[in-house]
């Protein structure tokens, strides 16, 4: 794993204040859904009741945030959005949303089913090849033993979503390190080769609407509980393959390749500059990337010192830049949270566009994205 147990606990603190406030306000889920909005579409009752059932958790203590009251929540939440889908079939949004959810309740088959009929309904949305991806490397991960023979599947569905769409590094991200997991080296380095030669890193979008709760803070809580998490897990791939690449250059390192080492260390680089890319920006790819070219610089400072080069000053420098940009993020982490407490930031559109004012310098002072990388060859919403 990547990073400090501290530094956990700051991409925590992103979600903290608005559930405190949304606590504090004392909103009941049952004094929300008694208030529906008016003239709703089929479904949309439902659907609506599905997101809030799956963010129950964040109305309650912490302490009761419990593993099994996480799943209770989104087994409510599936059952609200069944009964969406069978009012309305042919809304790609509610089956997007039924296979995110059953994804993350561990119910992958029916993620599959409700995956397939959004391809049916919207074949041109990557997201749901994204989906498919990650279903079908679960159901392959079930049986570790057979996974890297059972990958293919999910391997050709990351595929078809970077494939529609041709300049974002994420699906391809998400596929290396899908492969990485499966023992699949071979399939991890071509799809991260290709990755880190494209120009964006687009995290997608839930269709979570964001008024679920009785207004401001309240429904700004309930709609990061249900993005966030989808996120979180998008960002940790990403992790997952730099950290792959940090892991295999320190054992080439120790067998005296500095080449090799030094060359894995860079694509390291390259994913956290994919990260510093990715939009929306926000505190936890910044912090993410940061992560990354900290143990990426102090490694391929160590190479260029064992072979005797210069560029070990440069590295060393540019970890000493990478902590300074940990500070004035953290500064800016707090800024936020400020403008949270006293009512400045109440809608999502308000948090989006306020972390990119406060991240986007920091990214920038820190090298992310990296420009002057060397090149690495390309070949060797719904609502």
């Amino acid at each position: 794993m990547i990073g400090k147990p501290w530094r956990v606990i700051f991409v925590l603190m992103l979600l903290l204040p608005t559930s405190a406030l949304a606590s504090a306000a004392g909103e009941t889920p049952s004094a929300r859904r008694a208030s529906p909005a008016p003239a709703l579409a089929p479904g949309e009752s439902e659907f609506r009741a599905a997101w809030i059932a799956f963010a129950e958790p964040i109305t309650k203590p912490a302490a009761d945030r419990t593993p099994e009251e996480r799943q209770t929540a989104k087994e409510a939440a599936i059952s609200h959005l069944e009964a969406a889908v069978a009012a309305a079939p042919n809304n790609a949004a509610y089956h997007g949303s039924l296979a995110y959810v059953c994804l993350t309740a561990g119910k992958y088959d029916k993620a599959l089913t409700a995956i397939n009929r959004g391809i049916d309904l919207k074949r041109g949305d990557p997201s749901f090849y994204l989906l498919r991806g990650q279903a079908e490397a679960s159901l392959a991960q079930l049986n570790p033993e057979e996974a890297a023979k059972n990958i293919g599947p999910a391997m050709t569905a990351f595929s078809r979503a970077a494939e529609l769409d041709p300049n974002n590094a994420l699906p391809l991200l998400q596929a290396a390190s899908v492969a990485v997991d499966v023992g699949r080296a071979d399939l991890a380095l071509d799809r991260l080769k290709k990755a880190v030669s494209r120009s964006e890193c687009r995290l997608y979008r839930l269709p979570v609407p964001e008024d679920l709760g009785s207004g401001g803070v309240s429904s700004l809580s309930l709609w990061e509980y249900a993005q966030y998490g989808h996120w979180f897990g998008l960002i940790a791939r990403c992790q997952n393959i730099a950290g792959y690449c940090l892991s295999s250059g320190k054992e080439a390192e120790g067998k005296g390749d500095l080449v090799a080492a030094e060359q894995r260390y860079r694509w390291a680089r390259q994913v956290a500059s994919c990260l510093g890319a990715a939009e929306p920006r926000l505190f936890i790819t910044a912090n993410a990337a940061i992560d990354i070219l900290e143990e990426a610089y102090g490694s391929l400072a160590r190479v260029a010192q064992a072979a005797g080069s210069k560029e070990a000053e440069r590295w060393k420098g540019e970890a000493g830049i990478c902590e300074i940009g940990r500070i004035q993020l953290l500064g800016a982490l707090q800024s936020y949270q400020k403008d949270v407490a006293s009512g400045a930031i109440t809608s999502v559109y308000q948090s989006l566009q306020a972390q990119a004012k406060l991240v986007s310098p920091v990214i920038a002072g820190t090298g992310l994205p990296i420009k002057d990388a060397p090149a690495v060859p390309a070949e060797s919403r719904h609502r």
